[in-house]
């Protein structure tokens, strides 16, 4: 997860919201039409605002399924179901969320609301595994209302963790073949890239990359 800034309301929402939600409200249907709360123009501007991840764990949504979630869910308030403050984007794992009545968004981290700072003071990494910083409350229940500890987003991030190994290794053996123990601009520039909030897994590599000196 890492801090995130809302974009402008997209325009489908700001012409259609009123009526979409007076429809849904007079329905009795426990959940909104999703083919209007996930218009193309709505997951659009999620996915320009999250840099093409899932606003929760950060996994890469491209190629992967995606749902527009609702941060406050539907049975909680359903007056939001079309407000555009309340519209996120997760992958398939996250949207799997524990419900408000297990766990409130009020008691776990927002990625929208909370900075960087404050998400680094609460989540940390060892290896792929995602653990509480300093037994940290809120990342815990950030940690299980999300299931940002699911056995598939440990291996999505094992996956990409591999990636980011190989690249350490090969730019050792360069050290060594040049007799040289400083890094390269380029090889920090390769190593820092991992970490960039356009990268998969950011947090992860902020947490690593920081803890090891690189």
């Amino acid at each position: 997860m890492r801090g995130l800034t809302r974009l402008p309301e997209p325009q489908i929402l700001v012409e259609r919201k009123t009526n979409w939600l007076a429809d849904f409200l007079a329905s009795g249907k426990k959940r909104p039409d999703s083919s209007k709360y996930a218009h193309n123009q709505i997951k659009t501007q999620l996915n320009s605002m999250s840099f093409n991840k899932c606003f929760y764990c950060e996994t890469k949504l491209k190629g992967k399924r995606s749902e527009v979630d609702h941060h406050i869910e539907v049975s909680v308030n359903r007056n939001l179901s079309f407000d555009w403050d309340n519209l996120c984007l997760s992958c398939d794992s996250c949207n799997n969320k524990i419900p408000h009545s297990a766990i409130s968004i009020a008691d776990a981290l927002n990625p929208i609301t909370n900075t960087d700072a404050d998400i680094q003071e609460n989540l940390t990494f060892t290896d792929e595994l995602i653990e509480p910083k300093n037994n940290s409350l809120i990342g815990l229940n950030t940690i299980q209302k999300y299931r940002l500890d699911s056995d598939i987003l440990d291996t999505r991030r094992l996956k990409s963790l591999k990636t980011f190994l190989q690249l350490i290794y090969e730019i050792s053996q360069n050290q060594i073949q040049e007799a040289r123990i400083t890094l390269t601009v380029d090889e920090i520039n390769a190593i820092h890239r991992f970490k960039s909030i356009d990268s998969s897994y950011s947090l992860m590599y902020t947490v690593l990359i920081d803890k090891y000196g690189l």
